[in-house]
C-alpha cells in the first residue's frame, strides 16, 4: 500500500487576506450597493404607480432601514434598504398607497409595487453584486 504525503503552504496568509476583505468593505459601501440596487426597482415602481396628483409616485423612495418612516410595523435588519411609500409628502398623506397596491373591498387594486420588484430585481440584483464586488476588489488591493 502507498501512502502518499504532501506539503502546503501559504494558508496563513491566505488567512489574513480573507479577514482583510472581510473588514475591508464597509457598511456605507455596503448601503449604497443596496441603494443603487433599490433604485432600479423603485423608478419601475415610479413608472407602474397609478397617477392623479403626483403624490404617490414622489412618496416612493429608497431609504436606509433605519431611516425609514412607513405605514405599519416593519422591521427591517440594520442592513437593508426600504423601497416603496415612505411616511407623507409635504403635499399630502399617501395612506392610499397599499389600498393602490392591495385592493379594498370591490376594487382590485392596481400593483405597482410588486410587479417592479418582480420585473426588476434580477437587475437590482446585478448591479448590488457589481457595486460590491468592486468594492471587495478595492478591499483586496
Amino acid at each position: 500500500m502507498t501512502i502518499a504525503s504532501f506539503r502546503t503552504s501559504g494558508f496563513r496568509d491566505l488567512d489574513r487576506q480573507l479577514l482583510r476583505l472581510s473588514a475591508g468593505v464597509s457598511d456605507d459601501e455596503k448601503r449604497a450597493a443596496l441603494h443603487e440596487g433599490g433604485e432600479i426597482i423603485a423608478t419601475e415602481a415610479r413608472r407602474l404607480a397609478p397617477y392623479l396628483t403626483g403624490l404617490l409616485q414622489e412618496s416612493i423612495l429608497v431609504v436606509d432601514a433605519r431611516n425609514a418612516r412607513v405605514y405599519g410595523k416593519v422591521n427591517l435588519p440594520d442592513m437593508s434598504v426600504y423601497v416603496g411609500p415612505v411616511g407623507s409628502t409635504d403635499d399630502g398623506d399617501v395612506y392610499y398607497a397599499r389600498f393602490q397596491e392591495f385592493g379594498w373591498r370591490d376594487n382590485p387594486g392596481n400593483p405597482f409595487m410588486r410587479p417592479a420588484i418582480a420585473t426588476k430585481h434580477p437587475e437590482a440584483e446585478r448591479v448590488i453584486a457589481r457595486r460590491l464586488g468592486a468594492a471587495v476588489v478595492g478591499a483586496v488591493r
